[in-house]
This record gives C-alpha cells, sequence and structure tokens, in this order.
C-alpha cells in the first residue's frame, strides 16, 4: 500500500514548524495517516481495564517510508487483512504507559532523541507522555495540532464523495424526523427516529439537537411537538469518522408571518454567503460578511452566524475570523451555520455543508433547506 496522504505537503509542514517528528493519537489522524484504518474494537470506546487504548502513529520528516505504528497485540490480524502499510509495526500487550514506551525505543532508532516531537497535547494520555519524557530526556515536545490540521484541510475525491453520501443520509434521516412528528410526538421520540434513519443508511449516529416552539431547549425531551410551532432539527454523523452536520426546520401547521419572515431571514443570510465562497477568496471576507447580514436581517438582537471547517473532526481548518485574510483552496469543506432565536417564534436555524470549488461552492445535502417542512 502507497502512502495515503501527499507527503511532501506533510514534510513542507514539518520542515516550516521545527518538527523532526509527528505522533498522532486521536482516532482521526491515525485513520488520516493510515489510510483508514482504526482497530475495530476501539472505534467506539477507548477505556479498557486501568486505562485506555492509546495507539501511536509515529512520521519522521523526510523518513516517511520509516514511519511506525504502535498498537494492540490482538489487532495484528485486522491490521495485515486491511494492508497497513506501515512496515515498522509494533504490538503491546498493554495500551498506555507501553505505548509511551515504544514510542521512545522507536524514536531513538530513527537517531531523533534529541529532535522535536510533536504530539497530540490535549488527547495524549499524561502518562504515556511522562514515559516518553522520562525515555528521551533531550527531546523537545511540542504541539502537532497545526500540521495536522493543515495536511487535512483540502480533501480528496475520496474523502468529497464519502461526505457527499453522508450528508444526503442526513438530510434524508432529518425529514424522515419532521414527517414522524404527529399530534402527541415528543422531541425525544423524533430524535430517535432520526438516530433510526441514519443508522438505516449506514451512518453512525452521534447527536440530534431538537428545539421545538419557544422555550429554545435544545435537547431531545418529553416536550411535544405542536399546533403553530417550529422546530428545528440539527443532527449529526459519521463514517469512519467523516462528520456530516446537518440542520433544518419544520413547523405543525402553516408558519405564521412572522415565522416566515424569520425563515426567509435565515436563508437569505446562508444563501448569500454561500454566493461568494470560491477558491481565493478570504476568510475573513466570508466571515464579515455573514456577520454582517446577520446584523442588516432585521434580526440582529436574536441572531448569531458561524463558519467552520468540518471533516474528521468538527471545527477543523479552515478557522474563520475577523481577521484572517487567509485564501480558501479548493476542496476545503466548510459548515455555514445561521440562527436567529426569535422569542415569539422559536429557534430558527439553517446549516448548510458545502466543498469550495474553483468557481464557487457545491452544497452537499442541500435538501430541505429551501423552506419549513409542513406537518399537519
Amino acid at each position: 500500500m502507497q502512502i495515503p496522504y501527499d507527503e511532501k505537503k506533510f514534510d513542507s509542514l514539518m520542515d516550516d514548524s521545527g518538527i523532526d517528528l509527528v505522533l498522532a493519537n486521536t482516532r482521526q489522524n491515525i485513520r488520516y495517516l493510515s489510510g483508514g484504518y482504526f482497530f475495530h474494537f476501539h472505534e467506539r470506546f477507548t477505556a479498557f481495564g486501568e486505562s485506555q487504548y492509546t495507539p501511536l502513529v509515529g512520521v519522521p520528516k523526510g523518513k516517511q517510508d520509516q514511519s511506525f505504528y504502535i498498537g494492540h497485540q490482538n489487532e495484528s490480524g485486522q491490521a495485515t487483512e486491511e494492508n497497513l502499510w506501515f512496515t515498522n509495526r509494533i504490538n503491546c500487550q498493554r495500551v498506555t504507559s507501553v505505548s509511551g514506551e515504544n514510542a521512545a525505543i522507536a524514536i531513538k532508532k530513527l537517531g531523533l532523541e534529541k529532535g522535536t516531537i510533536a504530539v497530540e497535547k490535549d488527547f495524549l494520555p499524561s502518562s504515556a507522555l511522562d514515559t516518553m519524557r522520562k525515555e528521551l530526556p533531550d527531546a523537545n515536545f511540542v504541539e502537532a495540532l497545526y500540521v495536522l490540521e493543515e495536511l487535512r484541510a483540502v480533501k480528496s475525491d475520496e474523502e468529497i464523495e464519502l461526505m457527499r453520501r453522508i450528508t444526503e443520509a442526513d438530510a434524508e434521516a432529518i425529514e424522515l424526523g419532521f414527517q414522524s412528528g404527529k399530534g402527541g410526538t415528543t422531541t425525544k421520540e423524533i430524535a430517535q427516529t432520526v438516530e433510526r434513519e441514519l443508522t438505516n443508511r449506514g451512518v453512525c449516529f452521534l447527536w440530534v439537537f431538537t428545539s421545538a416552539g419557544t422555550k429554545m431547549l435544545r435537547a431531545p425531551s418529553n416536550k411535544t411537538w405542536e399546533i403553530g410551532e417550529v422546530l428545528h432539527l440539527d443532527a449529526g454523523g459519521s463514517e469512519n469518522d467523516y462528520l456530516t452536520d446537518v440542520c433544518r426546520m419544520g413547523v405543525r401547521g402553516e408558519p405564521s408571518k412572522q415565522a416566515s419572515d424569520v425563515y426567509t431571514s435565515c436563508l437569505a443570510i446562508q444563501d448569500e454567503v454561500r454566493s461568494v465562497i470560491r477558491k481565493g477568496e478570504h476568510y475573513n471576507t466570508i466571515y464579515n460578511l455573514g456577520e454582517k447580514l446577520v446584523e442588516e436581517s432585521g434580526h440582529g438582537s436574536y441572531g448569531s452566524f458561524i463558519i467552520h471547517g468540518v471533516g474528521l473532526i468538527s471545527h477543523e481548518q479552515p478557522r474563520f475570523g475577523p481577521d484572517i485574510e487567509r485564501e480558501l483552496e479548493s476542496g476545503m469543506m466548510i459548515s455555514i451555520e445561521t440562527d436567529i432565536r426569535h422569542p415569539e417564534v422559536g429557534y430558527v436555524k439553517l446549516e448548510d455543508t458545502v466543498v469550495v470549488t474553483d468557481t464557487g461552492c457545491e452544497g452537499l445535502g442541500d435538501a430541505g433547506r429551501e423552506f419549513y417542512t409542513i406537518i399537519e
């Protein structure tokens, strides 16, 4: 199996940051660097006995063909079956401090015992890091977040197709959630429908926010969806850890004029922001436009605008802000959110996922965004 990511880009990122080796341990980055592999037994949980499952991938700058993988001895069969590309595979009986010991040994063999090692500080167990600090007293341990985010920032055609498929499935599941909301149905029951429909489409259910009526509670509950009330369903799931995140609106009975006006404003903001997204556009231009549109909508005191990258991580690159002048690249994946928490209407929200192209952007899972789903 060939190295499944852009080696030159990774080397350049490490070189620019003064990093000699990146040591990844999160499920998302293990999967990305391995080309999709993760030990199936721990895909949904990490705690085990007195510790937690802590696989490690070490990628040295300029010697990526000498990268190493540290995992549990029970996964050797799956790693072989899936043709895991790392030629140096190290199997452990235990899973935290022992991973750190083996990583230190592998790093010494690469001659990097005095090097700069980038680790995922917010996620690496302290016991593993303490062990490596003890075994590698002359090493400099720094944060790996920047280089790993940048490496993942532009999605491949295969990643885009996967996210297109699961985002469409998400929009379909939300629509069926609305359809299940007949008289007396609680938001908890509607959320269960969304979960079931995502699962039926091969997507691992992760969450669903619900908000019916004017209470603004964004959690499934025993609140029933009543005639005249708006309801938003904001649902997410994953496949191979790639995320989908969609929000759509419904109403029982015909929406009031005020509700229609709020929804129209929300949709108009989404559409105008999407119209300027393209390769070469600046992050701050898009962010500031969204903020301006919310303020000028007539609902500024109730509204907010959020825009962020999405992929293997929610709120990853591209990271938007009022002063960030970086340019978008084709293949970046973006989530756009506009919500208006109107005290007399309720929590009106749309969230769209788009992929940046040379000439604009492509909406993924756009079904149901143009109007309220009306349920009698």
